[in-house]
């Protein structure tokens, strides 16, 4: 699962009883209201880089627990037919290289909307730390024999600085002859004169097709509203695109809490060829 920053909230109240002013012989009483205070989110005036990444996509947090022999690993992954499951597998190697089977992990289910969250805990494992490489995690076609092993989503893992807890990126593995399965690219979001700057560079499009840009709320694996439309990108021959836009009256970049697709235009629904969170 792509994990998401918690907002903390704290409630502080006050009474304050006042004393009788000698006219009523009643006392007053008075309340401070409550107040409310909100942890500020994380905002940047830029620039910010999106990894743009060819969908469907989803996100993974693994930490072991060596004192108690444990492994958890949680994906939440986006933009799977419903109703369809798909085992999940940590293995040795890398996307592009595999390797052996590390831990199997429980299978990723596809609610109504598309998304899947699960988490995983293996027990009495002897890897007490993330390697630094080495290590993916991949999210098979389905159940069947057939399917078994034929990956459609896949995301290496790094842990360059040894953290106890990462988080790591899954990416789609397109079929051959698949919508734009080369897809890739990345957005820089910038705070220029009170406006937001949105440059967008894309490569792997099909030649000479269009595709909306939008700024939405959430993230890409649970998606969100669109904020802002972002024009148009047109692949040319090469099937690279670039594309600007400029939205007035925005002074920060909130982070974590937007994301940006790229839909086939018109977009009848939010069906990204490429997507990214902003601030991850």
């Amino acid at each position: 699962m792509r994990p998401l920053t918690p907002v903390a909230l704290a409630v502080l109240g006050a009474l304050a009883t006042g004393c009788s002013d000698g006219s009523s012989g009643y006392p007053t009483t008075s309340a401070a209201p409550l107040a409310v205070t909100q942890t500020p989110v994380p905002t940047s005036t830029g620039p910010v880089t999106v990894r743009l990444r060819h969908f469907p996509a989803g996100l993974a947090v693994i930490g072991p627990n060596p004192p108690v022999k444990r492994l958890t690993v949680e994906i939440k992954a986006g933009r799977v037919p419903p109703g369809t499951t798909h085992p999940a597998r940590l293995m040795s190697g890398s996307c592009g290289h595999p390797g052996a089977l590390v831990h199997a992990l429980d299978p990723l289910v596809f609610a109504s909307n598309s998304i899947a969250d699960t988490t995983t805990t293996v027990n009495g494992v002897t890897e007490t730390e993330i390697p630094a490489t080495g290590w993916y995690l991949a999210v098979d076609r389905g159940t069947t024999p057939a399917d078994r092993g034929v990956e459609v989503l896949c995301g290496d893992l790094e842990n360059p600085v040894r953290q106890g807890v990462i988080t790591a990126g899954l990416s789609a593995v397109a079929p051959p002859g698949g919508r734009d399965p080369q897809a890739a690219g990345a957005a820089t979001l910038t705070i220029v004169g009170g406006q937001l700057k949105v440059d967008v560079d894309a490569t792997g499009l099909t030649a000479g097709s269009t595709h909306a840009v939008q700024l939405r709320r959430g993230n890409c694996e649970g998606e969100g509203a669109v904020l802002h439309p972002l024009g148009v990108l047109t692949a040319d021959a090469r099937g690279h695109a670039v594309a600007t836009a400029m939205v007035p009256g925005i002074t920060g970049i909130p982070l974590d809490q937007w994301f940006i697709g790229v839909t086939p235009q018109p977009p009848a629904v939010l069906d990204p060829v490429l997507c990214g969170n902003v601030g991850t």
